[in-house]
């Protein structure tokens, strides 16, 4: 399982280093298109703690996030947990 703490996610930035370091991805994701793209392929379970820390720190950015997580869940069964 692939643990990240949304409080790290302090801005845009900040949580595109945090996903690239955590999740190995096939190439490194700066944008939400990247993101969506890979998360498909992201194996074991993804647990995603604090996750209302991304409407924190993200501001508007967050609910695209959020869109692109829950897209990858109900289009692919990709495994994330929301934890709050």
């Amino acid at each position: 399982m692939i643990k990240i703490d949304c409080r790290d996610f302090s801005d845009k930035d900040k949580f595109y280093d945090v996903l690239n370091e955590n999740i190995d991805f096939d190439y490194e994701v700066r944008n939400l298109d990247a993101l969506f793209d890979q998360l498909i392929y992201v194996d074991p379970r993804l647990r995603l703690t604090n996750y209302k820390e991304i409407y924190k720190n993200l501001g508007d950015y967050a609910p695209r996030v959020m869109r692109v997580f829950l897209d990858s869940v109900r289009m692919y069964d990709v495994n994330i947990d929301f934890i709050s």
